[in-house]
């Protein structure tokens, strides 16, 4: 008999979420049943699986096909248990998939017996008869389940002597995954998810049989904003990533906890790296936000920081026009001589939604508190600054969603599938309108109505009018990993307009690109380019730094410590993973070093030490 496996993450994760279940179950009256499993007793809400009773219990049950946050098929049949209950009045015990049999009252289930152990072992012999053993080559040997449980509760030969399924190796699919079909076990877990999360049915079951394998409808391509979900899931080698694949084996990979800065939705994550580069992108569980998914932008989208395009050295303007590469101290020298050259007035200031919150924080105390300019500001839409009314968990329990002008699925990805969810598991009305009149005319008590930044201000004043007078819920929709740490680091008070006038000498903008992103993009640019004085800190030469007096390299999200406050005010943190780029500094710390040499030093050793000072200046 084999020792006992150490429950996985999800396991884990899975059995803590049922204990809350529970809870909540007692709490709302919902009956609960009463079973043994290996010795200890269990109190589970009625309709609970076996499966998931055996996780509370500390209970080790293998599995391939099963996924708490899908429909159970069984599949696999790799979960198989002895399942005692009453049948025809009797009580007998059977071999059974935990993942498919709801919790009865009195039953007794045993994971361990030795008829256990065979069945599991059987099953195991089964799935490998047509599996390649080609683990060393494979980019999911070393993390994968099927690996793991073949060790486990494998047999330690095969009877197997036959030819096994052959098929064309490595198929790409899509932009993003390759697939394997000699490697699929037809577990189901990829189609089941672009059925019942993406809500797209991009994958499905062809063929029948022995024949039968997973792809893309009809042989189209896998183009679904969620596929990469369907590699982290897949519990063999059958589903990889073209970006990930051959850089690195799992166990050379390091893993660091940040939060996607792809959009405003925050999704948690974990940067997965080797030798100084971003190697992969993987889900991280946050029931409150993005559940476990990430979209295909947030987990194959920051290639940017590997870019060998990056800016690594600071860059001064000769006398020709030409951005000519240059010392940190050179360039912070004419930073400095400027602000003390142009008077308060004359100076303004664009700070980033996409910085964390220490850099707003800094930027916003350089140029507000020493500088003493009232010119800062952030926003390249007009939009108002209103919290959303509706958090982003709440999404999927409203009964009538509106939406205008977006597609959610790109735009705002996890919104789209908490939105999908409420329809699909709550029956929720989802209103796709194509104006705010449309809008208007669905609204009614309760609805949640989704906005996005881009609409005129009279638009946002009649949808806020509209809203108070329906008793609905009003939420605009911000597109960037730190739209609101921005407002909330005080990057606010002074008007656009003014700051893109033209009639300002000197403009410092930090991590923004407003020639490209303002919504008057001809305006700004006559802005930047007609002041004397550009300072733009940046990742890349953007259109904005190409009329730049000075420009510097700033780190990314990845190369950092600090906050990002997504979509609906919530704070969290990002995590440094790699070292930074050439000689490019993290905003914050340039802002210290430009503080220091304006005479006002102050002792910032670290991002922590900024979001202290900012959280006690809160209250």
């Amino acid at each position: 008999m084999s020792e006992k496996r150490e429950q996985t993450p999800q396991e884990k994760a899975e059995a803590v979420k049922a204990m809350a279940d529970q809870n909540t179950a007692a709490a709302a009256g919902v009956p609960l049943v009463n079973l043994m499993v290996d010795g200890t007793s269990v109190a589970v809400p009625k309709g609970t699986l076996v499966i998931e009773a055996a996780f509370r219990a500390g209970s080790d049950v293998p599995y391939f096909c099963y996924h708490p946050r899908l429909t159970s098929v069984g599949a696999c049949r790799m979960c198989l248990a002895s399942v005692e209950l009453e049948m025809f009045g009797q009580r007998r015990a059977s071999i059974m998939a935990t993942c498919t049999i709801p919790c009865s009252e009195g039953m007794v289930v045993k994971t361990q017996t030795p008829e256990v152990k065979k069945a599991q072992n059987g099953i195991l012999e089964l799935l490998l008869a047509n599996h390649p053993l080609d683990c060393p080559i494979c980019d999911r040997g070393g993390e994968c389940p099927l690996q793991n449980m073949t060790i486990s509760y494998g047999p330690p030969t095969s009877r197997f002597t036959e030819e096994k399924r052959h098929y064309p190796k490595a198929k790409p699919i899509s932009d993003f995954v390759v697939l394997d079909r000699e490697r699929c076990i037809t577990c189901m877990r990829c189609t089941r998810f672009a059925d019942e999360i993406a809500g797209d049915g991009k994958l499905d079951l062809i063929n029948r049989g022995a024949q039968t394998e997973i792809g893309p409808f009809m042989g189209a391509s896998f183009d679904s904003n969620f596929s990469g979900n369907t590699i982290e899931i897949c519990p063999v080698g059958a589903l990889t990533s073209r970006q990930f694949r051959f850089k690195g084996r799992p166990w050379e990979v390091k893993s660091v906890d940040s939060v996607c800065s792809q959009c405003g939705n925050g999704c948690n994550i974990a940067v997965g790296h080797r030798l100084g580069e971003i190697v992969r992108i993987n889900g991280r569980i946050n029931e409150d936000i993005n559940e476990e998914w990430t979209c295909d932008r947030g987990k194959f989208g920051h290639e940017y920081v590997n870019s060998a395009e990056r800016l690594t050295t600071p860059l001064i303007c000769d006398l020709d026009g030409e951005l000519q590469p240059a010392s940190w101290d050179a360039a912070l020298t004419k930073i400095v001589e400027a602000l003390k050259y142009y008077k308060p007035e004359q100076i303004g200031g664009i700070g980033s939604t996409r910085a964390t919150l220490e850099d707003n924080y800094l930027f916003a105390k350089l140029l507000k508190d020493i500088v003493g300019t009232i010119n800062v500001g952030h926003q390249m839409h007009p939009h108002p600054l209103i919290p959303m009314q509706t958090s982003i968990v709440e999404l999927e329990s409203a009964k009538k969603i509106i939406s205008v002008g977006m597609k959610l699925e790109d735009d705002q990805p996890i919104v789209y599938l908490r939105v999908y969810k409420a329809t699909r598991k709550h029956n929720a009305t989802w209103i796709k309108a194509a104006s705010i009149v449309e809008a208007i005319e669905s609204l009614s008590e309760g609805a949640v109505l989704l906005l996005p930044h881009t609409l005129s201000p009279t638009d946002y004043a009649i949808a806020q009018t509209a809203c108070e007078a329906n008793s609905a819920k009003l939420n605009i929709l911000l597109p960037d990993a730190n739209s609101w740490g921005v407002v909330k680091a005080g990057v606010t008070g002074g008007e656009m307009t003014q700051i893109l006038s033209g009639e300002l000498e000197m403009l410092y903008i930090m991590g923004s690109d407003p020639v490209v992103r303002y919504h008057n993009p001809a305006k700004a640019r006559e802005a930047v380019a007609q002041a004397e004085f550009v300072v733009v800190q940046e990742l890349f030469l953007t259109e904005t730094a190409k009329l730049a007096s000075v420009v510097l390299p700033a780190t990314s999200f990845a190369e950092k410590d600090g906050t990002f406050v997504n979509i609906e005010g919530r704070e969290q943190k990002i995590k440094q993973a790699i070292a930074p780029r050439g000689d490019s500094r993290p905003d914050w710390r340039i802002f210290a070093d430009l503080m220091a040499r304006l005479g006002k030093p102050m002792p910032y050793f670290s991002a922590r030490d900024i979001y202290r000072e900012w959280e006690k200046a809160q209250g």
